[in-house]
C-alpha cells in the first residue's frame, strides 16, 4: 500500500488553505489518488496567522489582526476548526484520507489518536522523547494548562487535549479537523523554533508575570532539543530534513510508501 506525499514547500496562507481544500474535495472523486491517504508538507511564506474555522465575529480580537497586519503577517481563515494559530518558524502538516475505511477509519478523536502515532514517531526520531500519555490519551499535565485556557482562549497553543503531543506537559503541535460526507481534512503546526516574547506581543499584552502560560504550555522542536542535550544545528532544523523525517514517519508508522504526485489545482 502506498500514500500520496506532497511537499510543498513555502506558499501564502490562501494558497495553502485552497491547496488543503481541493485535497479535501479530491476525496469525493473516487479515482486512484483518493483511494490512497495523502500527506502534504508545507510551510507558511509569509508568516501568517490563521484563525479556526469557527471564530467568527465576537471570537475574534480585531487588535490582534491589527497587529499581525502591522507586521505584514497573512490573515488567513482555515476550513479547519480549532483556535488561532501563529505559522511561524514551523512546519506544517495536512493530512486528508477516508474516515470511513482504512487506515484512519473511525470517530473524530480515533482519527486525531492515529495521526499522533505517526507525529510521534517523527518526534521521536528527531531524538527527542514525547509524554508517554501522547500516545495512550492520557490528560496533559502542564503548569497553567487549565487557568491559561481560561484566561485566553484565542490562541490554539495554550491548551493542550489528550490526544496531542506533549513534552512535559506543552504543546508543540498544534491540531484540527474537518471532515466532509467523503474525507477528512486534518492540520498540524509544529513550532521548529518557539519564541514566547513574540507570542505575547501578538497575543496578549504585559509581563512575563502576567503570560506565564506562554512559558509554561508551548514549546518547539528546537527548545527541546536544548533541554534534551541533542546536537543541532540550523542545517539540522531545515523544512527539507525535517519533512524528509516527517515522511518517512508517516511510511513507517503506518507500513506505506511514499508516491510523490505534483499538487495540480
Amino acid at each position: 500500500m502506498s500514500f500520496n506525499l506532497i511537499v510543498s514547500g513555502g506558499c501564502s496562507g490562501i494558497f495553502n488553505m485552497s491547496a488543503d481544500l481541493f485535497l479535501l474535495d479530491k476525496y469525493k472523486i473516487a479515482d486512484d489518488f483518493s483511494s490512497r491517504p495523502t500527506l502534504r508538507i508545507y510551510y507558511f511564506s509569509p508568516p501568517t496567522l490563521s484563525l479556526g474555522f469557527f471564530q467568527k465575529d465576537k471570537d475574534i480580537d480585531e487588535r490582534i489582526i491589527e497587529k499581525a497586519e502591522k507586521k505584514g503577517y497573512d490573515i488567513v481563515s482555515r476550513p479547519t476548526g480549532g483556535r488561532a494559530v501563529l505559522h511561524k518558524a514551523e512546519i506544517t502538516y495536512s493530512i486528508t484520507a477516508s474516515y470511513k475505511n482504512g487506515i484512519f477509519a473511525g470517530k473524530l478523536i480515533e482519527t486525531y489518536k492515529k495521526i499522533g502515532e505517526f507525529l510521534y514517531l517523527f518526534f521521536v526520531k528527531l531524538g527527542l522523547k514525547p509524554d508517554i500519555g501522547s500516545v495512550n490519551g492520557v490528560p496533559p499535565q502542564g503548569k497553567n494548562n487549565k487557568t491559561a485556557a481560561a484566561k485566553n482562549n484565542f490562541n490554539c497553543f495554550l491548551k493542550a487535549h489528550s490526544y496531542e503531543i506533549t513534552f512535559g506537559g506543552r504543546k508543540i503541535c498544534g491540531n484540527s479537523q474537518r471532515r466532509s460526507d467523503a474525507a477528512f481534512l486534518q492540520h498540524g503546526s509544529i513550532y521548529i523554533d518557539y519564541n514566547p516574547e513574540e507570542h505575547i506581543e501578538l497575543f496578549n499584552d504585559g509581563s512575563y508575570a502576567d503570560n506565564a502560560e506562554y512559558f509554561n504550555n508551548i514549546t518547539g522542536i528546537r527548545q527541546e532539543m536544548e533541554k534534551a542535550g541533542v546536537d543541532y544545528s540550523l542545517s539540522d532544523l531545515s523544512f527539507t530534513r525535517l519533512s524528509k523525517i516527517m515522511s518517512e514517519s508517516f511510511a513507517e508508522a503506518y507500513s506505506l510508501k511514499p508516491l510523490i504526485v505534483p499538487l495540480e489545482f
